[in-house]
This record gives C-alpha cells, sequence and structure tokens, in this order.
C-alpha cells in the first residue's frame, strides 16, 4: 500500500466514510478509490491535484459535520497557522502523493533494502535500546497488546519509545482481562498514562490483532515482533527507511479497523454535545484528584474563579452553568472522593487549584471558606466519602498525574501538567465499558489498602477537634506575597 493509500484510508475509517460516497465526490469509479487504498495505484498527475481538492473539501464537511476537529487534531500533523481544515487534508493528501512517487522512482533504480533479523535475546534488547527516542510531534504506532508489553520484563528496552514529549502514540489493547476482572490491570495502564502525561496516546480495541507484532516508530522505523509465552522478546525483525515506512504504515491501517477505546480530548469537546452535562445527569461518583481540590467551593467563590479564567478557559456562562449542577450534585449524589495525603496537604499549603479548565490560587481566606463548606456539605449528605491515601505506604514508583472523573456509565480523565505546562492532552475520554467497570473496581479495591483511610460525616468532629486549629493557624498566618484579598493563577501575578 502507498503512503498515499494508507492516508487515503485513515481518513476513510476517520470520517466513517463509504468508498461510494467518495467516488461521487472525485467523479472516479470505485473501484479506484478502493485500488488508491489498498493496492499501489495512484491518481494520474494531470488529475492528482483536483483529487486531492475534493477530497479535502469531502473530509473537511464531515470533520465538521461531527464535530471531530479536536480528534483529528489529535490524530492527524498539525497544519500551519490560520490554514483551513480543508487545505490541511489537501496538503496531507499532495505530500503524501508526492512521497508514493518518489518511493517508486527510488524503488524502480535501488536495490530493495534488506530486513535485519535478530534472534539472541541480548541483541534484541541491545538493538531496541539505540533506538533514538521519537520527537515532538512524530508517532508510535504498535499492534501489540499494550498490557503484555507493559508487564514484560523486556519492556525497559523499548520504554524509552512512549516516553517523549508530544509524541502521538497509537496502540492496541485486549480487553479480556479487564472483562475478567484481573486485579492490578487497570492500576498498570492508568500508571502507564499518568506517567506519559506529555504523550498523547490512543488505545485501540486489539481482538483480531494478537498475531500482527507491528510496532513502527517515527516515519521510517518498522520491526516485526515476536514474544514468547513467557512475555519475552524471542525474534525481532527491524527495517529502516521505505520498507520500515511501510510496515508502520501497515500497523496503522490494522489500528484504525478497530473500535477506538481511549483517545485525546480537548475542553471544547467536553463541552461539546453536552458532555460534562451528560456526565453529571447520574447520583453516583468516583473522583480522583491528584492535584489540588475543585469540588464542594462555595458559591461565593464562584464569579471570582471564573473571571480569573480568562477567553482560553471557554465561555464563562458554560463555566457557571458546571457550578451550579455541581452544588446539586453536591447535596443529593452518592460520592467517593480520593485524595492523596501530599495533594491535600500541597492544597491547603497553596491554594492552587484546577477548576473545570481554569488553573486558580485561592487565598487563605478562600481555603478557609472552601473547608467550612466542605464540613456543612459532608453533614448534610451522608452520603459523601472522603478516601485519603498516604503516600509513604503506597508501591514505589512515580505519583499518579491524571485525575479520575468516573460516573456509572463515563469514565474521562483530566490532565493537570497539560494546563500547567501546554504540553500534553488536557483530557482522555474513555468509550469502553469494559474499561470503565474495570476502573470503578479498581478504585473500590483502593479502600482496602492499609494505606488508605476513610472519613465521612461522623467523622468530622473528631477530625476537627485533631486538626482544626492546626489548619487555623496555617491558614491565617500572613506571609508575604499572598494577601487574603488576593487570589491568582499559579505561576501569575495575582489579579
Amino acid at each position: 500500500m502507498t503512503e498515499y493509500g494508507a492516508l487515503l484510508r485513515r481518513l476513510l475509517d476517520f470520517t466513517g466514510s463509504k468508498l461510494y460516497a467518495v467516488a461521487d465526490e472525485v467523479g472516479y469509479d470505485v473501484s479506484y478509490i478502493s485500488k488508491w487504498c489498498n493496492k499501489d495505484l495512484l491518481p494520474a498527475p494531470k488529475t492528482a491535484h483536483g483529487v486531492d481538492v475534493a477530497l479535502g473539501r469531502y473530509f473537511g464537511a464531515a470533520i465538521r459535520r461531527d464535530a471531530a476537529e479536536s480528534a483529528f487534531d489529535a490524530v492527524f500533523p498539525k497544519g500551519e497557522a490560520g490554514e483551513t481544515l480543508e487545505a490541511r487534508i489537501t496538503g496531507l493528501l499532495a505530500d503524501a502523493y508526492d512521497a508514493s512517487v518518489h518511493r517508486r522512482a527510488v524503488s524502480s533504480t535501488a536495490p530493495a533494502a534488506e530486513a535485519e533479523l535478530l534472534v539472541r535475546h541480548h541483541e534484541i534488547l541491545s538493538r531496541l535500546r539505540g533506538l533514538p527516542a521519537p520527537g515532538k510531534g512524530e508517532t508510535v504506532v504498535c499492534t501489540i497488546d499494550l498490557l503484555t508489553l507493559l508487564k514484560s520484563r523486556d519492556f525497559p528496552a523499548l520504554e524509552h519509545i512512549f516516553q517523549g514529549s508530544g509524541v502521538h502514540i497509537h496502540v492496541a489493547l485486549d480487553l479480556t482481562p479487564f472483562q475478567q476482572g484481573a486485579r492490578d490491570d487497570m492500576g498498570i495502564l492508568y500508571r502507564f498514562l499518568s506517567r506519559n502525561h506529555e504523550s498523547y496516546i490512543t488505545l485501540y480495541d486489539g481482538a483480531g490483532l494478537e498475531r500482527e507484532g507491528l510496532l513502527g516508530v517515527g516515519e521510517h522505523t518498522g520491526m516485526l515482533v515476536s514474544m514468547d509465552g513467557r512475555g519475552e522478546l524471542d525474534a525481532l525483525v527491524m527495517s529502516q527507511g521505505p520498507a520500515g515506512g511501510r510496515l508502520r504504515e501497515t500497523a496503522m491501517a490494522r489500528l484504525s479497523e478497530r473500535p477506538i477505546l481511549l483517545s485525546p480530548a480537548q475542553p471544547e469537546d467536553m463541552r461539546r454535545g453536552g458532555y460534562r452535562t451528560d456526565f453529571y445527569s447520574r447520583d453516583q461518583f468516583q473522583f480522583f484528584s491528584p492535584y489540588g481540590f475543585e469540588f464542594l467551593l462555595p458559591s461565593s467563590l464562584c464569579e471570582p474563579v471564573l473571571q480569573s479564567g480568562g477567553p482560553s478557559a471557554g465561555p464563562v456562562w458554560d463555566l457557571r452553568q458546571l457550578f451550579i449542577t455541581w452544588e446539586e450534585v453536591f447535596q443529593n449524589s452518592h460520592i467517593d472522593f480520593y485524595l492523596l495525603k501530599s495533594s491535600l496537604l500541597r492544597y491547603l499549603d497553596s491554594g492552587e487549584l484546577l477548576f473545570a479548565d481554569i488553573p486558580y490560587r485561592m487565598s487563605r481566606t478562600q481555603r478557609l471558606e472552601h473547608l467550612e463548606n466542605i464540613k456543612e456539605l459532608v453533614l448534610a449528605n451522608h452520603d459523601i466519602h472522603f478516601l485519603i491515601l498516604d503516600d509513604d505506604t503506597l508501591p514505589p514508583g512515580p505519583s499518579p498525574s491524571l485525575a479520575v472523573y468516573l460516573s456509572p456509565k463515563k469514565l474521562f480523565l483530566k490532565n493537570p501538567g497539560a494546563y500547567l505546562s501546554g504540553v500534553g492532552p488536557m483530557f482522555y475520554t474513555v468509550q469502553s465499558d469494559p474499561l470503565i467497570q474495570a476502573a470503578r473496581r479498581y478504585l473500590e479495591r483502593l479502600q482496602s489498602l492499609d494505606a488508605c483511610q476513610r472519613f465521612d460525616y461522623r467523622d468530622v468532629p473528631e477530625l476537627e477537634r485533631r486538626y482544626g486549629g492546626m489548619i487555623y493557624r496555617m491558614l491565617t498566618m500572613h506571609q508575604s506575597g499572598d494577601a487574603d484579598t488576593q487570589s491568582s493563577s499559579p505561576g501569575h501575578e495575582a489579579r
């Protein structure tokens, strides 16, 4: 398959378009479109530009119709600033066409590139460790089950491939262990997403891809990988240049045929189509907050927080409605709040939180108001529970970095680091019921850990007696640069 054909197939799959509809748009018989996608046939040079323009117009309209611009940005290379969606798609097709023509010219005059076969375990690991890490904007494509890789003792030789800042990772995931209730598989997956929070990761249903063994890194490195029953690498075919590029294209084409389980999202995606409204239309929730604590804010803080966000935070009226929705939810719903002890203490000390899409620093007075409001709501709603996880007694490893929002039928993750650094996806949305149910079971199992302490309305008097005075004194000790009457976004001057 040519680069042009692979790109055309990806656009068809992404938009859910039918071959006959595209054929009508460009004025070709459907058999030609099929050969462009699946064979080595290319449009004739004199008509190629017109075909690309027509395809750009057709696919651009389909993406706008489905409000899928952000999802397109996450999957396909970025365009020039100010470039229209149609022009961007036309440019991608034109570049792929030129690359395909160039490859034909080279392959007709140059000898075929030989693949490198490695079967000795130490040579395989050494070869993989020597691969350069992908750079920002590059793509990693893997049809090997992600959990199989993560559990393999050989994964350290591959790990640097998945850790690049701004890298787009497309990888298969076998849902079987999640459907069977495997105990720690959700934890393994969450830790992978959390420590690679600067990468854009899309997970695909790996059913049917068990024998593929394809791994592509960048544009011109492709591999066929074989693993034994113990999860160790026992054979590797490495191809670079045009042959490597073809393996990568094949891997992406195979993944594109499978349903998406988890994908990056932006704030506008969370607002579009009432996603957030639908999420909060339930009456049972579980939240994990590794950065600040945005929930149970008193109504007096609504306007200061929203007005500090600026235009980049989205429509103020929309966030104001979210604030009102939260007030109603917290009064009537069953809610489990999971917090790290370290992040709770950090919030009390710094006042930094992320309310919806707005980074904000609470003044000491506002933090006291927040604590008082939490106490009142917990005493009024006996179905609010706090689960505090002691970092010191948790298994060693990187600190969790992604917030978790879980209701009976929806699950999404928020990446505070992306708001603070500008690198990585701001959200992940999960489109898989087995993953949603596995996340629920995993959070509930955390409650049985020795590292987890559970608190509810019955504990308020004792907590207030033991810690209230200390917290009050800590929050009323004035230091320069943190006046009670001021609050600001982290890293910015007070407004």
